[in-house]
């Protein structure tokens, strides 16, 4: 009677860390989209704003860009995958520019576009990089004034 304890027990230990390491892979694996908001004027109209996200999508969405990206933020290395070229063509897959809302520090909603990329929750540090670098380069590209 003691080995059948003795075994249940084991088995319960064995099943809980099973399920545990399970949780664990599935949220470190669940998408984790990361943005930068871009405030446009609220007076565009919506076409204008959606032309523009275009255009902005095209020239980040660049081979040369994505690749000096790449090279810059070594994510060759961080992603562990052999080229800045695989890297690049990565970024080029999660890339996105929406159009949509951002909430201001007074609690309100202005319109914006959304730069950003799509990854898992275990890459966030690397996503945030490279939103706030596409952001930086957006913001160089308009002729805005860079933040200290």
């Amino acid at each position: 009677m003691q080995r059948w304890i003795i075994a249940g027990v084991v088995l319960l230990v064995f099943t809980f860390g099973a399920g545990f390491i399970g949780i664990r892979i599935y949220k470190q694996n669940r998408p984790y989209p990361v943005w930068v908001p871009l405030p446009v004027n609220s007076e565009l109209s919506g076409e204008k704003k959606l032309q523009f996200s275009k255009e902005l999508k095209q020239k980040l969405g660049e081979h040369s860009y994505l690749l000096s990206l790449s090279k810059d933020l070594e994510l060759a290395k961080k992603w562990k995958i052999a080229s800045n070229e695989e890297a690049a063509n990565l970024v080029a897959a999660r890339l996105f520019v929406k159009v949509g809302e951002a909430d201001t520090s007074k609690g309100t909603k202005i319109p914006s576009i959304n730069i950003g990329v799509n990854g898992k929750a275990k890459d966030k540090e690397i996503s945030n990089e490279i939103a706030l670098r596409l952001h930086r380069d957006v913001r160089k590209l308009l002729g805005a004034d860079q933040d200290p």
